[in-house]
């Protein structure tokens, strides 16, 4: 991994749901050039939304993981301070 922070390592959710939108729309336009007859831009569109869904896909792991280290990580500040109040 490289030491420059890329968008996994902070994910959010607007990032997840701009990928989803752009993937969305490269969809669009590639049924736009295929029903024009453009074939070999349509085909070209739908490799860049290829690599889009496998970001979004990566993005929407790094999200769950980033949701279950906050959810541990409130669990165990819940744990300490039911151990401290009872002490």
């Amino acid at each position: 991994m490289s030491a420059v922070p890329g968008m996994y390592d902070y994910p959010s959710m607007s990032a997840y749901l701009h990928l989803v939108n752009y993937e969305a729309f490269t969809l669009q336009i590639a049924g736009l050039h295929k029903q024009n007859g453009f074939l070999d831009e349509a085909r070209a569109v739908l490799r860049v939304r290829n690599e889009i869904r496998i970001k979004r896909i990566c993005m929407k792991a790094a999200l769950d993981q980033k949701e279950k280290a906050d959810r541990a990580a409130t669990q165990s500040a819940n744990q300490e301070n039911n151990l401290s109040l009872t002490v």
